[in-house]
């Protein structure tokens, strides 16, 4: 079963990557409303399409009378000279698939940690066979992922009572703002835009940016980890010295410097919204978040391993296969299941950065731009989003690290 548990997960992998992808193409649209007044007002529900605004910059409009054509910037009412039979037309992309940026983050982050459980299991039925197979303590899995689930029900109520609170201090209705933020519905920018389009908008950039980055830093940094316990001498060295260059050297510090030498100074790959060749604008991020992370994730993971007491083992007459392949191995796993969800969320918190250093239209440069224009809407529902993200992962987390490990069950 294990190797089919190794392909679940890269389906789950490959599903989430393809989710985000759809999730950020984009096409034209047009919503036409028209009216007969001395004020043209915009089509209703123009406001609730999925516009492209950070990728693709905000509709612009176009009004049509008998007496000519008027186009401009933006979106809102036009006084026309009398009251006559008018068009209004609202022009602009959409990203049609953004609804699936939700879901993709989750499949990539599921899909991480199952397949690095996968990995870690078939490599241990390989070298060890029969011996791999442990005496799991019987706990039921049900009870212990409703226990969970509950936790993770109230600390979402306690997310959006203080998301609501901040809403009661503007002087709103307070149960009604908490009615609409259980149901994820946060009203209008200050562009006039849905909250909910900006922020599944911005998500598709995020999510598709972590799925590049955050799986290959989890798997590589872990196998660099069981190659420094068997190696050791200066592999093992430069993991632990690799902590204090991935803090000293942070995203954001490497992101400035890559943005200078390979933007400004060598013109290599572009960055900002992608127009042409997705990959060319990704290569910059997703190296910055990249390099810092691995050896810190690595460094975690090492001092947890190295836990395991070999001498004792030793003693009880295991051979170093059993040693190395069953209990470091099995310590490796399970200490990276416990703080895989600690790493998605410092990944997160740094792609904020990065987003906004290269221009990258996801939630970071959603934020930066709405604390700018003062859009107090736009940055409590990235609050919002950021934290339901947080606490679902640390749930599925908690299922996987419960599977791989039934003493948790108890």
């Amino acid at each position: 079963m294990r190797p089919y548990l190794l392909l679940v997960s890269l389906a789950l992998l490959a599903l989430g990557i393809a989710f985000s992808l759809f999730s950020i193409q984009t096409s034209p649209f047009s919503v036409v409303g028209y009216g007969n007044s001395s004020v043209a007002t915009p089509p209703s529900g123009w406001e609730y399409q999925y516009w492209a605004g950070l990728s693709k910059g905000y509709p612009n409009s176009t009004v049509i009378t008998s007496k000519g054509v008027t186009q401009f910037q933006g979106v809102h009412p036009l006084k026309l000279n009398d009251t006559e039979l008018y068009i209004y037309v609202v022009r602009g992309y959409v990203q049609p698939l953004a609804y699936l940026s939700v879901p993709s983050i989750f499949l990539i982050f599921l899909g991480t940690a199952l397949g690095f459980r996968g990995t870690i299991l078939l490599i241990q039925e390989r070298e060890l066979g029969e011996l791999s197979r442990g005496n799991a303590v019987s706990s039921s899995i049900y009870k212990y992922a409703l226990k969970r689930f509950s936790s993770l029900v109230i600390s979402l109520i306690v997310v959006v009572a203080v998301v609501a609170l901040l809403e009661t201090v503007k002087e709103f209705t307070p149960f009604s703002e908490l009615l609409s933020l259980l149901t994820f519905n946060m009203g209008l920018s200050k562009q006039g835009l849905s909250v909910d389009s900006l922020i599944l908008t911005s998500l598709s950039y995020s999510s598709f940016l972590t799925g590049i980055s955050f799986s290959p830093t989890v798997y590589i940094s872990s196998f660099l980890v069981m190659y420094a316990i068997r190696k050791k001498g200066f592999a093992m060295s430069l993991i632990q010295k690799w902590k204090y260059i991935g803090n000293a050297l942070a995203s954001w510090v490497i992101g400035i410097a890559l943005l200078y030498t390979f933007h400004y100074y060598f013109p290599v790959f572009p960055v900002g919204s992608p127009n042409g060749y997705l990959l060319s604008y990704l290569v910059l991020p997703a190296v910055s978040l990249f390099f810092p992370y691995i050896g810190i994730f690595a460094n975690r993971v090492v001092y947890t391993v190295l836990s395991t007491p070999p001498l004792v083992t030793k003693a009880k007459g295991l051979s170093e296969d059993i040693v190395m392949y069953r209990h470091v191995l099995g310590n490796l796993m399970v200490a990276t299941l416990s703080s895989i969800s600690s790493a998605l969320v410092e990944m997160l918190v740094a792609e904020f950065l990065i987003e906004a250093i290269f221009s990258w239209p996801g939630l970071g440069y959603l934020l930066g731009r709405s604390v700018d224009a003062g859009d107090i809407r736009v940055v409590e529902g990235v609050l919002l989003i950021y934290s339901t993200i947080v606490l679902v992962s640390n749930f599925l987390a908690d299922l996987v690290y419960g599977i791989a490990d039934p003493r948790v069950r108890r």
